[in-house]
C-alpha cells in the first residue's frame, strides 16, 4: 500500500475519533457538573426531607421508594430552584446520606466545644471550636454548616438526644436508608423500654436465685442443728446411764453431775 495513502487514512480515522472524544469529554464535564450540589439545594432537600418524615399521613408507613419519590417532587417543585437541572429521588437520597452523615458528626463535635466553653467565650468561638475538633477528628474541614443550621434545633440531631454516642448517628443512617425515618425515633423508645423489661426481669431472677440459694442454706443449717443437738442428747443420756448403773458410792462432784443430766433430760 502506499505510504501516503496509508498515513491519509490514518489521519481521517483519527479525524473521524474526535468528536465522539469531544462529545465523551463533554457528558463526564456534565456529570461532574450534575454531582455538585449547592447551598440552596442543600436547604430545599433538607426541608423536604422535613416536611415529608413529619407528615402524619404518610409518615411511618410509607415505603422507601415512595418516600424518596415525595421528596423529590417537594424538592423540584420549590421555587427556590427555578431554572436549575432537576433532581431525582435517588440523586436526593444520596445527598441526604451525606448531610445526615456530615450533621451527624459535626453535632458532637459542636456539643463537645460547648462543655469545653469557658466563661467569656461567644457562639461563634464556640463554633470555631467544634470546627476545629472535627478537623482535629476527621482530617477535613467541615462544609455542611448550612445544614447544620437548618437541623441543629430539629429533636433528631439535638445534642441530648442525637449525640450522646457515635452509635446513634450510624442508627439514623441506617433509618433513613430504610426510608422510615420518623418512625426511627419509637423503634427506639421501643428498644429502650424493651432493655429496662429485660433489666427488671433479669434483676428479679437474681433475687430469686439468691432467695433460693439462702433458703437452701438455711435447710441445711436447720439440719446441722438438729443432727448436733440429738447428738449432744444421746451423749447426756450415755453418760447418765454410766452413772446410774456404778456400783461404788459416787463422788460429790459425780451426784453434781448426775443431778444435772436428769434435769436436763426433764425439761
Amino acid at each position: 500500500m502506499d505510504p501516503y495513502i496509508q498515513q491519509c487514512s490514518f489521519q481521517n480515522l483519527s479525524n473521524s475519533q474526535q468528536p465522539y472524544e469531544s462529545v465523551s469529554a463533554s457528558i463526564v464535564s456534565d456529570r461532574k457538573e450534575r454531582r455538585k450540589w449547592s447551598l440552596t439545594e442543600d436547604v430545599v432537600l433538607i426541608s423536604a426531607w422535613l416536611n415529608t418524615s413529619k407528615d402524619p399521613v404518610v409518615g411511618n408507613e410509607q415505603k422507601a421508594i415512595a418516600f424518596w419519590k415525595r421528596i423529590a417532587t417537594y424538592f423540584v417543585a420549590s421555587p427556590k430552584l427555578a431554572g436549575l437541572e432537576k433532581r431525582g429521588p435517588v440523586h436526593c437520597k444520596a445527598r441526604w446520606g451525606k448531610i445526615n452523615e456530615g450533621v451527624c458528626k459535626f453535632v458532637g463535635c459542636y456539643e463537645a466545644a460547648t462543655k469545653q466553653r469557658s466563661s467569656g467565650q461567644n457562639e461563634d468561638d464556640v463554633l470555631k471550636m467544634a470546627h476545629a475538633i472535627f478537623f482535629n477528628d476527621y482530617k477535613k474541614k467541615y462544609i455542611l454548616e448550612h445544614a447544620w443550621l437548618e437541623l441543629r434545633h430539629d429533636q433528631k440531631w439535638s445534642g441530648d438526644s442525637a449525640t450522646k454516642d457515635k452509635f446513634q448517628c450510624k442508627r439514623r443512617k441506617l433509618d433513613d436508608q430504610t426510608a422510615q425515618p420518623s418512625s426511627s425515633v419509637h423503634v427506639s423508645h421501643r428498644e429502650e423500654a424493651m432493655a429496662r423489661k429485660k433489666k427488671t426481669v433479669s434483676k428479679k431472677a437474681t433475687l430469686e436465685e439468691e432467695e433460693k440459694e439462702r433458703m437452701e442454706f438455711q435447710s441445711i443449717w436447720d439440719i446441722r442443728q438438729a443432727d448436733f443437738a440429738l447428738k449432744t442428747t444421746l451423749n447426756k443420756q450415755k453418760l447418765l446411764d454410766r452413772l446410774i448403773a456404778k456400783t461404788e458410792p459416787l463422788s460429790e462432784l459425780e451426784i453434781a453431775l448426775k443431778n444435772k443430766l436428769i434435769s436436763d433430760m426433764l425439761t
